[in-house]
């Protein structure tokens, strides 16, 4: 059996492609080896947390919306836990499946009580 492993190396210019280009995780299996030069101009040209881009005008890297990313202990937090509602137990209510009044004769009385009788004195009707 014969089994070969293919490594291909890429060497990409920051200056010729975005950021989501660049950011490793895009594909699996995706290595990038990153220089400490290669961050200074990253954060040259997409600016820091702080400070805005010295290339891009106006560009400024988006903050963080939660500051705690720990979200399962914020869910399980007695604080939230408190607030939020107990959850509700199954009401084993199903939905009932429509019969055909049509096929099914149970269905046809509830409709139409007169047809118990109707079909009764038909019935009758064919053995006399």
């Amino acid at each position: 059996m014969f089994c070969a492993i293919v490594v291909l190396f890429h060497r990409h210019h920051h200056h010729h492609h975005p950021i989501t280009q660049l950011a490793p995780g895009g594909h699996l299996g995706r290595l990038c080896i990153w220089t400490k030069s290669a961050f200074d101009k990253l954060d040259q040209i997409y600016g820091t947390a702080d400070t805005t881009s010295a290339v891009k005008k106006g560009f400024k890297l988006p903050r963080n919306v939660m500051t705690n990313s720990d979200l399962a202990r914020l869910i399980n937090s007695d604080e939230l836990q408190s607030i939020v509602n107990p959850p509700k137990a199954p009401t084993g209510n199903r939905r009932v499946l429509k019969k055909n009044p049509l096929k099914n004769f149970g269905a046809l009385v509830k409709l139409n009580p007169h047809a118990k009788a109707a079909k009764r004195t038909a019935l009758l009707a064919e053995v006399w």
